[in-house]
């Protein structure tokens, strides 16, 4: 940051608040050192998107689109704390309102710096900035938003209660055609307190931009609708981190939902834990018949949500690897569309495990493509008096099944009393389904099985349950 830009964020920042001024020559000198550290770093360093693999599938030619797999370039370097929002009047004892001293910090910090937040209960209100606490625009470009690491404590974002109009702990907006850049958020627990707002949705990382944003080491929980809600055309990369008790079953809130409007994004959810949503952990898509999201969902566990993953007509592709998603009292359908009379272009399921859920596990009564390779699915249709007996474990109508690999369907029905397939007007083929405990294979209108084997369930090569969530040292 220049001297006379310095100068101006001091002038702008003077008495925000009432929070007083803090000009003394000590802080004063420590955030002159620490801009200049940081801005040689930030010179030197570039955080990117490299678009590496493909699907997997080795057939050239092959219809289907390749699923782009956006992995930031991650550096080794040591980057200084950067701005310390303690420097700007931030309390850190969960009862000052410290959104004003986090916003001082990022204009500090801005364009390219880092802004740093101690472990402790930071609390955020929002009342009197429409809602939204921390709030990122064109010109704070490349900020970084860094907590503390796992050795000195957790850094804690809390909304105050008494929210009434839609919340956010980060809301991130520009003009179309405007750039945010790169946006890092690292090592941050962002708290809603969703049962202590108002109505209206809690979204806690919102995005009405453009740019990229990245996600590390961080959990977000308990807010009203949403943990990240991305609507405006941001592509983003979200590792290690943890997703829990977003959403109510009132309102249908969701994880993570990849929802863009403004152009074709890209998202990749690598490494996360999602459990106990109201809703969907992965949300793909609104109404409009655009086919703007390609989502790959990489060794993840999504678990004991009211659904793994819901499509909507905005997909156009979801490649889902390596993936658990377990079901528990809460689930009703795993991978599901809604509404349910559009078309979800393409859905690949590669290494996936599906277990529990009280409807069939893959339920898509819509026009659209998928292809299956080593997914194993049981313990599904268990409770499947609403919506008719013998559903199956995979229901399906109109959907292509391309040229899928090898499946294993069991455990299906209350007792054991449904079927494994219930494909209507289908295409393609399956090469091998594996079943067991079953009333029957079913029917496979239009799809070619080419072979049906009575046996054990397969294994799919799935993530570990401590790989998973935010890291505890690095």
């Amino acid at each position: 940051m220049s001297e006379d830009a310095e100068r101006r964020a001091e002038a702008e920042d003077g008495g925000v608040d009432g929070e007083g001024e803090r000009t003394g020559e000590e802080t004063i000198t420590r955030r002159e050192t620490i801009v200049a550290a940081t801005a040689g770093v930030v010179g030197t360093a570039t955080l990117g998107l490299s678009y590496l693999f493909s699907d997997g599938d080795d057939d050239v030619d092959s219809e289907a689109p390749t699923p782009i797999s956006p992995t930031p370039t991650e550096t080794d370097e040591q980057v200084p704390e950067g701005e310390d929002i303690r420097d700007y009047g931030a309390a850190i004892d969960g009862q000052t309102n410290d959104a004003p001293a986090i916003m001082r910090a990022v204009r500090a910090a801005s364009p390219g710096g880092v802004v740093y937040l101690p472990p402790g209960n930071i609390l955020l209100d929002a009342r009197d900035t429409d809602s939204k606490a921390i709030r990122l625009n064109a010109s704070n470009r490349n900020v970084t938003l860094r907590g503390a690491g796992p050795e000195s404590g957790e850094t804690r974002l809390v909304l105050a209660p008494g929210h009434e109009g839609v919340h956010s702990a980060v809301y991130i907006g520009t003009d179309p055609g405007n750039s945010v850049g790169t946006v890092r958020l690292e090592r941050l627990t962002i708290v809603g307190n969703k049962r202590n707002q108002g109505v209206n949705p809690g979204l806690g990382v919102r995005t009405e931009a453009e740019g990229t944003l990245i996600m590390r080491d961080c959990h977000v929980t308990s807010w009203l609708n949403a943990g990240v809600k991305l609507s405006g055309g941001m592509d983003a990369d979200i590792q290690y981190c943890e997703f829990s008790d977003n959403g109510m079953r009132s309102n249908g809130g969701h994880d993570i939902s990849p929802n863009q409007v403004r152009r074709q994004s890209e998202t990749v959810i690598r490494r996360c834990h999602c459990h106990n949503s109201g809703g969907a952990s992965v949300d793909v898509g609104q109404t409009a018949d655009t086919e703007l999201q390609t989502v790959l969902i990489d060794e993840c566990i999504l678990e004991n949500s009211l659904a793994s993953l819901k499509l909507s007509t905005q997909n156009k592709l979801t490649t889902v690897r390596r993936t658990q998603m377990l079901g528990g009292d809460a689930t009703t359908i795993p991978v599901k569309v809604n509404p349910t009379d559009i078309s979800i272009d393409d859905l690949v399921l590669e290494d996936v495990l599906i277990d529990g859920g009280g409807w069939p596990g893959i339920d898509l009564p819509c026009p659209g493509r998928l292809r299956l390779d080593n997914v194993a699915i049981m313990n599904v249709d268990q409770n499947n008096r609403q919506r008719g007996q013998d559903r199956g474990g995979i229901f399906t109508r109109d959907i292509d099944f391309r040229d899928s690999g090898r499946i294993s369907i069991h455990n299906v029905g209350r007792n054991n009393e449904s079927i494994a397939l219930n494909i209507e007007d289908g295409a393609g083929s399956i090469a091998e389904l594996v079943y067991g405990n079953v009333s029957g294979v079913g029917k496979s209108q239009g799809v070619d099985v080419k072979q049906t084997t009575r046996g054990e369930p397969l294994e799919p090569n799935v993530v570990a349950r401590e790989n998973v969530g935010p890291r505890s040292a690095s």
